[in-house]
């Protein structure tokens, strides 16, 4: 009866491993393979001076104004966000091409700890872009946007995760 047991209990173990085996070949049939990692990583390369392929050119901000930039966490740091949030707008880089959105001034000051999040969503023009992050702690030049992501909703309906370095700055007033 003890044989009779095993033999039966190394069966039901086989028939199990030929079941997961050909379900998991019929499965990886249906799928598609993921991209090879070298093309899911940015280009190492840094961007050369003075160019701005990709990205933002530089942006203006007036004395006494208040502005968040946004460069993309790769070796090339590509200029990609501008709000200015005292005068009420921003500008991305995003799909290939610089977008422009209208914005409510901000009037309260940031606090470290609290949830950075902005949405540009345009559906006439088929865009929706979003920042996410944490304010940082202030720095003697403004507070760090920490843990910064940019999700892009692409043409063919996935959404692009791009990491980011964010800061937010005052250009002061000259005094005279």
């Amino acid at each position: 009866m003890v044989r009779t047991a095993d033999g039966l209990l190394l069966l039901v173990a086989g028939l199990a491993l030929s079941a997961c085996t050909a379900t998991a070949g019929s499965a990886s049939t249906q799928l598609q393979r993921p991209p090879a990692l070298s093309q899911a990583r940015p280009d190492p390369a840094p961007a050369a001076a003075g160019d701005t392929a990709g990205a933002l050119p530089p942006q203006t901000l007036e004395a006494g104004a208040c502005a968040t930039f946004f460069w993309t966490a790769d070796p090339a740091h590509r200029f990609v966000a501008f709000e200015n949030e005292t005068e009420g707008f921003a500008r991305v880089y995003a799909n290939g091409a610089e977008h422009g959105f209208y914005t409510p001034p901000r009037e309260a000051p940031y606090v470290a700890g609290e949830t950075y999040r902005r949405d540009y969503v345009d559906p006439a023009r088929g865009l929706d872009i979003r920042l996410t992050g944490r304010v940082g702690e202030p720095l003697p030049t403004g507070q760090r946007i920490e843990r910064v992501v940019m999700r892009v909703l692409q043409p063919n309906g996935q959404t692009r995760v791009v990491p980011l370095i964010g800061h937010y700055a005052c250009r002061t007033v000259a005094e005279g």
